[in-house]
């Protein structure tokens, strides 16, 4: 059963690109009824990594565009961090590389671009400076904090990455697509992981409390109360089967369903006999919590409407055919006073996310106060800076196909 979830494709200009580099990661969430499924699920989560990579590099934060053709290069320092220079040069090179990477080699079009995101040439300059600012100091900051990463830990999160792909040579071809190849996503990831180790260094937090965690369901109680946990019993139907195998598989999901409302089967060892839903077989058919994971929309339907015990009719959904038993259900009418009214699973998950909300204003607190010590003198754009284009005249675009994308 997959998860649904929505791609969010990077803005191009800095400051959203910023945006997307240092936002927290979005809360994981876990389907059980399909291993395939599971595949594509990590390898989602993957290509939302990646996306970020490449906001990071496209902001001038992971590469530099050496192709000057065209224009000319001012010379000169940008900004000076903690005594370490950003030339200009270094600015305009990825500024321009930008603008060719978007199709604004035009004054006229990179003026209309600028507008349409109310930008100017010197926002756009400032605001790639700052992204280059804290790169700066994030790589001083782990310096000072002793923070390495070796070749090994590289090497396992790289296998761990293809491991969920698929295998290296689909995640390969994956990179290819968004412009990587081995050695620059290695470069990426050993970065991906000093930063982290600069979070656990600079941040650290302990396990939240029960108050804390009681707290935080109660302030959010309609994200987690009227929960259900179902097992899954699925029999597959590829999406391009004849109307005979579909027949078939409903068949078989039917003769399944008859043998456990008779007593002939019990749901767990229905589920060894019957179901091909290899992710959840090997655990009795659980898939966890609805309000933890998101299942397709006829699944989440037929289980909404079962009470723990229950057993569904046969469902059909774009997987095959699935007969679902309720076997928890987690419901307080007006908040929840103790700890142990919640379930396990739902406290280990407000747990950690109690705990990653705690380590992220933790560690902006931090940064923030970084920033306020640091050194940084950021100079006058140049005059004659390539990108510094008119506005005279230019208005936004009325049409909603804008360079803007959000």
């Amino acid at each position: 059963m997959a998860n649904k979830k929505k791609n969010s494709e990077a803005a191009p200009t800095p400051e959203q690109q910023a945006r997307a580099a240092s936002s927290s990661r979005k809360k994981q969430r876990k389907t059980y009824v399909s291993k395939t499924v599971k595949i594509v699920l990590v390898v989602i989560g993957v290509l939302a990594m990646l996306l970020s990579v490449s906001a990071m590099a496209c902001s001038g934060l992971m590469s530099q565009a050496e192709d000057t053709s065209g224009y000319k290069l001012t010379g000169g320092v940008a900004a000076t961090i903690n005594g370490t220079n950003l030339t200009e040069d270094t600015v305009t090179k990825q500024i321009m590389s930008m603008r060719t990477s978007y199709g604004y080699t035009k004054d006229e079009d990179w003026a209309q671009y600028l507008v349409d995101n109310d930008l100017t040439p010197k926002k756009y300059r400032k605001q790639l400076i700052d992204s280059y600012t804290q790169q700066i100091l994030l790589q001083q900051a782990q310096k000072e904090n002793g923070v390495t990463v070796s070749d090994e830990e590289v090497e396992k999160a790289w296998k761990d990455a293809c491991k969920s792909a698929g295998g290296a040579k689909a995640f390969k071809k994956t990179l290819k697509t968004y412009g990587y190849t081995e050695d620059t996503y290695k470069d990426s990831l050993k970065e991906s992981l000093a930063q982290q180790k600069l979070k656990d260094a600079v941040a650290p937090t302990s396990k939240p409390k029960d108050s804390e965690i009681v707290d935080y369901i109660n302030e959010n109680l309609s994200s987690y109360n009227d929960a259900r946990r179902s097992s899954n019993i699925l029999i597959k139907v590829d999406s391009d089967a004849s109307d005979e195998d579909k027949a078939a598989a409903k068949a078989k999901a039917q003769e399944c369903l008859d043998k456990i409302n008779s007593g002939e089967l019990s749901f767990e060892d229905a589920v060894e006999q019957y179901s091909e839903d290899t992710g959840s077989k090997e655990k009795k058919g659980d898939v966890g919590w609805d309000k933890l994971t998101t299942f397709v929309d006829s699944y989440q339907t037929a289980l909404e409407g079962l009470n723990k015990g229950d057993v569904s009719d046969v469902v059909e959904s774009t997987y095959g055919y699935h007969v679902i038993k309720c076997t928890d259900y987690f419901h307080v009418d007006n908040q929840v006073d103790d700890i142990n009214q919640v379930p396990k699973a739902i406290k280990k998950y407000v747990s950690n996310v109690v705990k990653t909300q705690a380590a992220s204003t933790a560690y902006s607190e931090w940064l923030e106060q970084y920033k306020k010590d640091a050194d940084i003198t950021v100079n006058p754009m140049p005059k004659d800076a390539p990108y510094n284009v008119s506005l005279k005249g230019v208005t936004k675009s009325s049409t909603d196909d804008s360079s803007t994308t959000e």
